[in-house]
């Protein structure tokens, strides 16, 4: 039975940050391209793509090669996709710790880390009332407030909205 509370923008962003951390980890550029491409397919349906799971699990949709079916056949059934479950487990803590403020993928992560090693909610915060996230390239002022911004609201949320990464 299909889990009615993964829709088809969920599904698009766990493909996108599917993508965006088998880039980062040097994976095959192709396969990144193919999750790429399935989200904008995804996003782009009128309807739910629970309509197109066929009875073996698989979500039959034309551009979709037969392991990435199998895998969002798994993701709408169940409400999980085991392949993001387990990259999304290999990633370093303070990465997943980061990943999860709104407008921090793998790409800004990876640089809050790699270059101020951030590792928190907290250390955004921290960083941004220091100024040193405008300081990095492509970083000004309004990024580093609106990363603040995104990491103090996760922190005061207390809200019951599926985590994407956790969902997964």
């Amino acid at each position: 039975m299909p889990q009615p509370s993964i829709t088809n923008h969920d599904a698009a962003l766990i493909l996108l940050n599917i993508a965006a951390i088998l880039e980062l980890t040097d994976g095959n550029p192709y396969r990144v391209r193919a999750y790429r491409r399935a989200a904008l397919l995804l996003l782009r349906l009128r309807v739910p793509a629970t309509e197109f799971l066929s009875p073996e699990g698989e979500l039959l949709l034309p551009g979709l090669g037969e392991r990435l079916r199998r895998k969002l056949g798994e993701l709408f059934s169940h409400g999980e996709m085991s392949f993001y479950r387990d990259l999304y487990a290999s990633l370093p803590t303070g990465m997943v710790s980061l990943m999860r403020v709104p407008g921090i993928g793998p790409r800004i992560a990876l640089r809050l880390m790699a270059e101020l090693g951030l590792e928190s909610p907290e250390d955004v915060i921290q960083a941004a009332e220091a100024g040193a996230i405008r300081k990095l390239y492509r970083f000004g002022e309004k990024s580093e407030a609106n990363l603040a911004r995104a990491a103090r609201a996760l922190i005061a949320s207390s809200s019951e909205e599926p985590d994407l990464f956790e969902a997964a």
